[in-house]
């Protein structure tokens, strides 16, 4: 009987990563590699999307501060001064000065900006999950019933569902169905505040859970913390063999 070809996570990990090349690889490990590729990806953009907020906080406080307000003062008041590209090669044109000031003067601007990455960053995330469960658009109920199974996958899921719904906590009846059968939280999350904050969605004892109505961003959840959710979604795709090691690996691979 010949035996199992032994596969190297770690050499699996850096393969996906992009740092090695996959002709370095068994052909076992090549197969893993071809076969993981989307579910690795998904960590990738949890990634990037936590990254990118990081680009947006920075340059957010540069539009606040004395180098913008020095650009501003270069630049003569009404002269169209940036532009922002259509698809077909015109332009929308603005005032540079006059929107980097919004940036700190005007109440609702100011309140949205913290924000905007954030809700595009959960819906491209969780949406990203879902569609690991579809192969050509047939559903993979095997897949979608392993990854229902991790509790931060869920909880980025309700998150998701309440930004879009106009970032208020929305249960259907068969999402509070979902979610007395799928536990909501990041109680063992790769990522935490050094506070070990915790967060939770449960359906409680009534027909809506006690969430519903309420604010997703920022009342239930600060920024950091979605920064928190979205890093340890990385982490779950990504560290291969960790989730060897605790036994999920089959179900991500469905």
């Amino acid at each position: 009987m010949t035996a199992a070809p032994t596969l190297d996570y770690l050499l699996i990990e850096r393969v996906l990563s992009g740092s090695l090349p996959i002709g370095q690889t068994n052909p076992a490990e090549k197969a893993f590699c071809l076969k993981y590729k989307s579910t690795f990806e998904v960590g990738r953009l949890a990634h990037r999307m936590a990254q990118g907020y990081y680009a947006h906080t920075a340059a957010i406080e540069i539009a606040k501060g004395p180098i913008a307000k020095a650009l501003a003062s270069e630049t003569p008041l009404g002269q169209i001064s940036s532009y922002v590209t259509r698809k077909d090669g015109t332009q929308h044109t603005f005032d540079l000065p006059h929107y980097l000031g919004q940036a700190h003067t005007n109440p609702e601007i100011v309140d949205e900006l913290p924000r905007v990455w954030l809700v595009g960053s959960l819906l491209a995330v969780s949406d990203a999950v879902s569609d690991l469960c579809r192969v050509d658009g047939i559903l993979n109920r095997d897949k979608r019933d392993a990854l229902r199974q991790v509790p931060i996958l869920e909880l980025l899921y309700h998150l998701r569902n309440g930004i879009a719904h106009g970032n208020v906590f929305n249960f259907t009846d068969d999402g509070v169905k979902r979610l007395r059968q799928n536990p909501a939280h990041n109680k063992a999350a790769g990522v935490k505040s050094q506070t070990g904050a915790e967060f939770e969605i449960v359906a409680g004892s009534q027909r809506k859970p006690v969430l519903h109505g309420k604010r997703v961003l920022f009342d239930f959840m600060g920024p950091g913390d979605v920064l928190d959710l979205l890093q340890s979604v990385e982490i779950y795709f990504t560290r291969i063999r960790e989730r060897y090691a605790a036994g999920e690996l089959a179900g991500l691979l469905r």
